[in-house]
């Protein structure tokens, strides 16, 4: 029997229900989607009576996910933000990989019909190869009982790859109907998929314990407070050192203390510090988080070997000259000045090894300068070899004071260290050289606010904020140091620490 209209009053239980149970929020905007919802499922089961219908949702646990089921929006797709999921495979993956043994486990919480898992799985596959299944653990969970049932089976429509490489979906997929494609077993084997309330409690198994959460483009349905607790209950679950990855438009809105909010590759993410506590900044030493505002200012990202041995062999192995094809050095003839342009084009292009073999090339010949040594530590920062990049960079600085790559690059490291102090002289010394340098004040103004300064911190991130609005002062400094960084994120984390600030007094 059909359902006539329903008016505001009618709506409000069904609100705090929906709420209170799995943090759906229905504010004005949102009324007539869940009129509409009601209205469909009343008639499905014949209730006329939205006070009878209210008492079978709590009543009937099946009917309630039917709603749910109705009234969540699923808008996924493969390879949504696909520089996040580069990063997970490029960097957390292989960093966790070397603190311990055991997979890396993966979770999607919020994983729809299962493009954002199986995006994971491919990404690994492309860089592990058959390793995968030894190196890590995929799960993806929703609270929606139907959208984990098409994640099960696998099977896509078009819509679906619009984010998808032609290539990955010929090798990853396979037809199977009139416009639709199954995912081939190599990747739907890694990822095992469950139903779960993020806001309930206990978490299911396949959320326990992983090291990287993707917790992507999903809170954008719950309000504040709903979100905070999301939050806190992911961060929790998260093992210590591990990370936590939200969409690139909700990442200020989730810097609120639990995590802290770390920069890698030029992307913002947060991170579970080994301690598992924040500290309050007027209780910080000299000391901040090791991981803190650790910058990102490299120009390669690292080839990843497919497995442990192969990591090892890579590393010992030298690599080769390469040679034209009378058998003589390919850049033989070429000025210094040529061969640092396209090495530094490399670096800039994320072929850092590459750029490398161009610039021991220089080294060889003698007519390396102090651009070409600083561009080589910074590569070697990207790759995780702090030792050798530090030893370039004190060489650099013993030869030529006035080198700002060098003080930016010991004072990363020192950040990777832990060591606040030597971050802070080290980025002292950078603006001390160029005091339109934004980078230095950006960190100078991460290590006064984790101290407490909020002084400092309001001064560093004005001055780096001033810098990074100023786009021709920004491309006309001396430093080629970062080359590749995306300034509408760090100046939205200049302005949301501002604020913060503000609101300290």
């Amino acid at each position: 029997m059909p359902v006539i209209g329903c008016d505001n009053g009618e709506l409000a239980p069904f609100k705090e229900l929906m709420l209170r149970t799995c943090g759906l929020a229905f504010g004005k905007e949102r009324e007539r989607t869940l009129a509409n919802g009601l209205l469909k499922r009343m008639d499905a089961v014949d209730v006329t009576s939205f006070q009878a219908y209210h008492g079978r949702l709590i009543a009937d646990q099946e009917e309630f996910h039917r709603l749910v089921e109705f009234l969540t929006v699923n808008e996924t797709y493969f390879f949504r933000e696909p520089d996040y999921l580069r990063l997970m495979a490029d960097r957390m993956a292989p960093e966790i990989m070397g603190r311990r043994k055991g997979p890396v486990r993966i979770l999607s919480a919020g994983c729809s019909t299962g493009e954002e898992p199986y995006s994971a799985a491919i990404m690994l596959r492309e860089r592990y190869g058959g390793d995968c299944e030894q190196l890590f653990s995929i799960a993806g969970v929703d609270i929606d009982a139907g959208v984990i049932g098409t994640a099960r089976r696998g099977v896509y429509g078009k819509y679906s790859f619009r984010g998808l490489e032609p290539r990955l979906q010929e090798r990853y997929f396979e037809p199977c109907g009139p416009a639709e494609y199954r995912i081939r077993d190599s990747v739907k084997h890694l990822v095992e998929f469950d139903t779960a309330n993020l806001l309930g409690t206990p978490y299911p198994p396949v959320m326990q314990s992983p090291d990287i959460i993707l917790y992507r483009n999903v809170s954008i349905y719950f309000p504040d407070q709903v979100q905070r607790t999301i939050f806190n209950r992911l961060s929790e679950s998260l093992n210590e050192d591990g990370y936590l990855i939200v969409g690139a438009t909700e990442t200020i809105h989730h810097d609120v203390g639990i995590l802290t909010l770390v920069e890698r590759d030029s992307l913002f993410v947060f991170h579970k510090r080994p301690s598992g506590v924040i500290e309050e900044p007027r209780k910080t030493t000299g000391r901040v988080p090791a991981d803190f505002g650790r910058p990102k200012p490299i120009f390669a990202r690292p080839s990843v070997p497919k497995s442990e041995s192969a990591r090892s062999e890579a590393a010992s192995i030298p690599r080769k000259r390469i040679t034209d094809p009378a058998g003589q050095p390919a850049n033989a003839g070429r000025d210094a000045g040529s061969l640092f342009d396209e090495a530094f084009e490399l670096a800039r292009t994320d072929r850092g090894n590459d750029a490398l073999l161009l610039l021991e090339t220089l080294i060889e010949k003698n007519s390396a300068g102090i651009k070409c040594h600083s561009l080589k530590a910074c590569i070697l920062l990207n790759t995780s070899r702090y030792p050798e990049a530090r030893a370039i960079c004190e060489g650099i600085l013993a030869r030529d004071p006035l080198c700002l790559e060098g003080y930016l690059v010991l004072g990363t490291i020192a950040l990777h260290d832990g060591d606040g102090d030597e971050a802070f002289r080290r980025f002292r010394e950078a603006i001390y050289l160029d005091a339109t340098c934004w980078p230095a004040h950006f960190h100078l103004a991460g290590i006064a606010f984790y101290r407490g300064d909020g002084k400092r911190a309001r001064s560093g991130y004005e001055a780096a904020l001033r810098v990074l609005e100023n786009e021709t002062l920004r491309k006309s400094g001396r430093c080629f140091f970062p080359l590749s960084f995306k300034a509408e994120q760090f100046i939205a984390i200049c302005r949301h620490k501002l604020s913060l600030l503000k609101e300290r007094g």
